[in-house]
């Protein structure tokens, strides 16, 4: 047989496997039966505890199941009402936006005066330095890396 049709072959099939591959893949992602919206059972929240560990908070149907994960296996925890749950887990924190977040409030009607914040002092040039001192683009880091290397491959 000519080697460039058992090549054409073997390249068909190859094919025809990978797209059969990503059929099963694609309807294996699906949920069986049952729509995105009409899910019965989902996942609320997650925390891991350690690296094999977790606790899940389960929703199905009306009851939230609190889980413990490990490697060994899944275990219920316990079993409360699902509001509460959905209630808490709806409240988000503020976002904290840098600085100011960290910061107390001030009051203005307070007596008392803010602290002063002081603008940092302009930098002073010094004689014999450079604004490249101690950058990559500073000829003296150069020299210092070459004479470092001469010291370290120096024979005594």
């Amino acid at each position: 047989m000519n080697t460039i049709a058992i090549i054409g072959r073997m390249l068909l099939a190859l094919v025809l496997v990978l797209g059969i591959m990503w059929a099963l893949a694609r309807w294996a992602r699906k949920p069986m039966g049952v729509g995105k919206g009409e899910r019965v059972m989902t996942v609320l929240a997650r925390q891991q505890l350690s690296r094999t560990s977790s606790v899940t908070v389960l929703k199905l149907m009306d009851r939230a199941l609190v889980l413990g994960v490990t490697d060994q296996g899944v275990q219920l925890l316990t079993e409360t009402e699902l509001a509460p749950i959905e209630e808490a887990l709806t409240v988000q924190p503020a976002p904290r936006r840098g600085l100011r977040a960290a910061l107390p409030a001030v009051d203005p009607e307070a007596d008392a005066e803010p602290p002063a914040v002081g603008r940092p002092l302009p930098a002073l040039p010094m004689p014999g330095r450079s604004k490249l001192d101690g950058s990559v683009l500073s000829p003296a880091t150069w020299k210092q890396l070459v004479s470092a290397a001469r010291e370290m491959t120096v024979r005594r």
